[in-house]
């Protein structure tokens, strides 16, 4: 599967919830445990089905529900990722971030990497935009 980044950073064809790894029962099931778990999340299974925020119509990703502001800012400001904003990081990031970073910081080095790399990696927004944006500095130089 290629690369899919959502509009706020997250890896989605990394996600445990992304449809196109997420095809059985017991996928989504893993994905509801390892939400639980490391972000006390409480997603339902047959709720976690994701089709990601890339295009109208496809659904929403449930980590930041269906009315995902950086979703909106996205769009609204005519750019594809967060990456591509001036303003990059902005106080929506950093306030989306901060939880995520909390789970960074207390599970690196402390879990196996499988389950870091299923169930946290994906969601290290801002590293994942900042590569994408060293990537784009680099093709400048």
């Amino acid at each position: 599967m290629k690369n899919i980044v959502s509009r706020c950073g997250f890896r989605c064809d990394e996600c445990v919830a992304f449809i196109g790894r997420s095809k059985t029962v017991a996928d989504r099931e893993r994905a509801a445990q390892g939400w639980k778990k490391y972000f006390h999340l409480n997603f339902q299974p047959k709720d976690l089905h994701c089709k990601g925020c890339l295009t109208e119509g496809s659904g929403s990703c449930p980590l930041p529900g269906k009315d995902c502001e950086i979703r909106k800012c996205v769009i609204g400001r005519g750019m594809f990722t967060c990456a591509d904003c001036i303003e990059f990081p902005c106080k929506k990031m950093d306030e989306r971030m901060e939880s995520v970073e909390k789970v960074i910081a207390r599970y690196a080095g402390k879990i196996s990497k499988e389950k870091y790399d299923s169930f946290i990696a994906p969601y290290d927004a801002r590293r994942i935009l900042n590569e994408i944006r060293d990537r784009r500095v680099d093709r400048v130089d």
